[in-house]
């Protein structure tokens, strides 16, 4: 059975690299339990999987948030776009006195527009 890409060295340097350079979860700003997320799947966009542009740093919360409640799961394929538009969803969803505050605005919209604009 061949080593698993997640296990490598490169797919580590490529995590920390995204990790270093955003420094906090890009959506509510926290710096515990941060994750490196691929924003198109690593497993469909092979040639992107250790690009720290397709990763963004996100916080385990708002990571499983987006897999479980925007996605269906991890395992389904995810891109660009789907983040984009998830971001989207999340800058809607701050105008609710529900979600105020909950999330840094400003990362979101930059981020957001950063995605739209590719």
């Amino acid at each position: 059975m061949s080593k698993s890409w997640r296990t490598s060295r490169e797919y580590r340097k490529w995590r920390i690299g995204v990790i270093r350079r955003d420094k906090v979860c890009q959506i509510c700003g926290s710096r515990k339990n941060r994750n490196a997320h691929h924003l198109n799947h690593a497993t469909y966009y092979k040639d992107q999987r250790y690009l720290k542009e397709n990763g963004i740093t996100l916080c385990r919360s708002c990571h499983i948030m987006y897999h479980t409640s925007y996605k269906s799961s991890f395992r389904e394929k995810c891109t660009r776009k789907n983040f984009a538009n998830f971001l989207e969803l999340l800058l809607k969803l701050q105008s609710s006195l529900l979600f105020e505050g909950i999330f840094d605005e400003e990362n979101v919209k930059n981020w957001h527009k950063r995605l739209k604009n590719e």
